[in-house]
């Protein structure tokens, strides 16, 4: 399933913890972590040794795919 990324509210200034990207762009931990082991992006420690995200990397990548990711379908119909 093709699934576009909410990126209007990060800001290219931002090192973000995986908690907060994962709630300001709709992605999953695991999506993230995921993107982070193929080379997409890469993780940094904040201060408090959370795992964090830079606002610009994220957006340039996630510019390069027009802001859509292929993920799994974890919503099922029954």
């Amino acid at each position: 399933m093709e699934y576009e990324m909410k990126v209007k509210e990060l800001d290219e200034g931002t090192n973000y913890p995986i908690d907060v990207l994962a709630g300001m762009t709709g992605l999953g931990f695991e999506t993230i972590r995921k993107l982070e082991r193929e080379g997409k992006f890469t993780f940094s420690s904040n201060d408090k040794g959370q795992q964090t995200v830079n606002g610009k990397a994220f957006l340039d990548w996630a510019k390069s795919v027009g802001n859509k990711l292929e993920v799994e379908k974890t919503d099922y119909t029954h």
